[in-house]
């Protein structure tokens, strides 16, 4: 009997696997069905979904322009005050906005992209377009309707364009969901024939087990599968197999061996995973610090040169040595060196971001892995001195180990990389001769191991230390540059601040203004200008020449967010005795949209003691048209960007135009600066501007020569009036 069971065992098996082998095939069929048909329609709604954005966007485009042209209408025909159309202006704005974002969410869209990229890029280009002409023209319907129509007649035309994008874009879209339709139409066709026939040999087969398989061993032999299929599953820790043991324990010779086998293999699988993992330990990560180990350093540094490629982004290799850490092994025990590795390792990996890799190579060396660093080599190199500065300090401080003080600093080298410009070997190398860079200039130092980015930030460094010096050894001046009016009369200037270094001679404000607002120097620097610059207009008071120009000082951001700005004005103007109403301060559209309601209470306090207030760069801010009128403002600057090409260029013509516009009807003074040209000024003069700054009339100069060029100007203005 035992040995006839043996027999149908062993006859059985092949026809069990034959029949799992046909069940697997139909369930694989059906399973791609589903998947074919879920993919399919995942797609088709996909296009559905694009084709309704694409209709509502343009209907949600006309609602937007069938109201801007009531608004218009209403306007024109004097039933709107202007009270309504800021109101209609301001929903307008935040609609434009909201069709923008999602006109780019189409236009990016892969499957519109992949359809019709022209369509796709001209989508966005004409909706900005059209918003910029709406916004323009509802923001002037209540001073100037004409000028507004005109704008809505621009807009009209990307809006055209815009319908005729969405509707080829509609279009490609229908026609790409029907030829979907068909073609999932055809796969499930051949498909179900497919899934016909297995089923019915799936059906044959069962029928077959059950004629030739009797329920007790079909069972137990489930089971064993079933055991089988989950340990051949390859997981992580090896499951529980309940009905193998009872298998094992209350069953037959056969079966009891058979179960036997599958746990006794169920056990080897166990020790393997153990020995894996230990083995995976000891092959990429340090015993003593648990740190990865150069090998697996290695393979994470290929793969962020593979990132930085794609991304093109920075990273930076920190190679780190432990100075003088061989004394501390000789004197005090191996063992204590190895639980100040230990403790460097855990503050290494405090000072880290989560993504980044340290590493500990051998000995006392440890490297540090930073990746997604900034696209520019420069910045970059900023970043990663910034870390490796932190390091430098966290490393520095006391290791109380053992009731023992302990001090230890590291050299660091710094190597950059971006892409696979160079090799891993290499970059290995390179931070750490970039490390022993750092050892010879004196120990607990960072060297960069490209020239190029050391000269730099020592340069930046230096100009660092030297600006904070140029205040204390009065190294700053302040030149003049001179505005006048339509008849070149000078009206007043501008003080501009320029740094008159001992060795590097005059630096340029370019260099030097940009490093002062990220050090927050501009403060000091800043208020200095401004007493300088009101000292100044003290002493005009006194020349028939100056005594009736206007000072215009640049106020920073940093400067003007002082908590007591007003309050060192009016110390300022107190001390130095200047009329304030000859003071100008001139403030940029950043630092209005920034903070609005702050903005405003300043500046109405100062406006109280006479100062009076200029709109810096105007016309390169989005938002400043909505707070426009709200300001204190004695006048608005035409940022030179406009003034540059604004005979050749149409937009920059029209922006020009319409900011004059919105001045004459504020009743505000308008200065166009970087006027270089006699065809500027003409243009200008013949639109409404009266006002002028730039090369054409005076370059910024020096105290002695701005008077000796404001004496010139007094000579030829009195000239032109003595010509008959």
């Amino acid at each position: 009997m035992k040995i006839g069971r043996s027999i149908l065992v062993l006859f059985m098996l092949p026809v069990l696997l034959a029949a799992l082998v046909g069940l697997l095939i139909n369930y694989w069929s059906l399973h791609s069905l589903r998947e074919q048909h879920e993919q399919s329609s995942s797609l088709e709604n996909l296009d559905v979904a694009l084709l309704t954005e694409a209709a509502r966007l343009s209907e949600d485009m006309a609602v937007v322009q069938r109201r801007v042209a009531g608004a218009l209408e209403a306007a024109d025909g004097k039933r709107l005050d202007e009270a309504q159309l800021y109101l209609i202006h301001s929903d307008v704005v935040n609609d434009l906005a909201a069709l923008n974002k999602r006109a780019s969410a189409l236009a990016e869209s892969p499957q519109v992209r992949e359809i019709s990229p022209e369509d796709a890029l001209a989508l966005p280009v004409h909706t900005r377009g059209y918003g910029n002409f709406v916004i323009m023209a509802t923001d002037i319907a209540a001073i100037d309707p004409g000028t507004a129509i005109r704008y809505i007649g621009k807009a009209q035309q990307h809006f055209i364009a815009f319908s005729e994008h969405a509707h080829r874009i509609s279009a490609q879209l229908a026609n790409r969901t029907t030829q979907r339709n068909d073609d999932a139409r055809r796969a499930f066709d051949e498909f179900f024939n497919q899934v016909l026939v297995f089923g019915l040999a799936g059906m044959a087969g069962m029928m077959l087990l059950a004629v030739l398989s009797a329920r007790k061993i079909s069972r137990k032999m489930a089971d064993v599968a079933e055991a089988l299929w989950h340990l051949s599953r390859g997981g992580d820790v090896p499951p529980a197999l309940p009905k193998i043991e009872r298998m094992r324990d209350a069953s037959g010779t056969d079966f009891r061996a058979m179960a036997q086998a599958v746990l006794n293999f169920r056990a080897a699988l166990v020790e393997r995973k153990q020995a894996e993992a230990q083995v995976y330990q000891l092959a990429f990560y340090d015993p003593l610090t648990h740190l990865p180990n150069r090998r697996l350093l290695v393979e994470r540094l290929q793969q962020a040169l593979s990132l930085s490629a794609r991304s093109g982004q920075y990273g930076a290799l920190l190679f780190l040595d432990l100075d003088n850490f061989k004394a501390i092994n000789d004197t005090k025990g191996h063992d204590i060196g190895d639980l100040l590795l230990i403790e460097v390792a855990k503050r290494l990996e405090s000072c880290t971001r989560e993504g980044d890799t340290v590493a500990r190579t051998g000995g006392d060396e440890f490297v540090v892995l930073i990746e997604s660093l900034k696209t520019k080599a420069a910045a970059a190199a900023a970043q990663a001195e910034l870390v490796s500065g932190n390091i430098r300090e966290v490393l520095n401080r006391p290791y109380v180990i053992n009731d023992y003080t302990h001090y230890i600093s590291p050299s660091i080298g710094i190597v950059m990389f971006k892409g696979h410009q160079e090799r891993v070997d290499d970059l290995l190398k390179y931070a750490d001769a970039a490390m022993y860079q750092a050892k010879t200039a004196g120990r607990n130092a960072v060297r960069f191991y490209d020239p190029a980015l050391q000269v730099a930030l020592e340069a930046r460094a230096d100009m660092e230390s030297e600006l904070r010096l140029a205040l204390e050894q009065q190294q700053f001046e302040l030149h003049y540059q001179v505005q006048v009016d339509s008849q070149r009369r000078p009206l007043g200037a501008e003080a501009l601040l320029r740094w008159q270094h001992p060795e590097r001679g005059m630096v340029a404000p370019g260099l030097f203004i940009p490093l002062a607002e990220e050090t927050g120097l501009i403060v000091p620097i800043g208020s200095w200008v401004l007493r300088t610059a009101c000292a100044r207009l003290k002493t005009w008071e006194s020349d028939a020449l100056t005594r009736d120009l206007k000072l215009a000082v640049n106020v920073s951001v940093r400067q003007f967010r002082q908590g007591d700005f007003v309050a060192q004005v009016r110390q300022v103007l107190r001390d130095s005795g200047a009329k304030p109403s000859h003071l100008k301060l001139e403030l940029t559209e950043s630092m209005v949209v920034d903070n609005v309601d702050d903005t405003i209470a300043k500046m109405r306090e100062l406006k109280q003691l006479g100062v009076s207030f200029s709109m810096d760069d105007f016309g390169t801010g989005y938002s400043s048209l909505q707070y426009l009128k709200q300001l204190p403002l004695d006048q608005i600057k035409i940022d030179q960007s406009f003034v540059r090409d604004i005979v050749s260029g149409s937009n920059d013509a029209t922006i020009v135009q319409t900011i004059i516009a919105m001045g004459d009807a504020m009743g505000l003074d308008v200065i166009a600066e970087g006027v270089e040209t006699e065809v500027q000024r003409e243009f200008l003069e013949r639109h409404g501007c009266h006002a002028f700054q730039g090369y054409l009339f005076g370059r910024p100069l020096p105290l002695d020569q701005f008077a000796a060029a404001l004496c010139d100007m007094r000579k030829l203005s009195a000239q032109s009036r003595a010509q008959p």
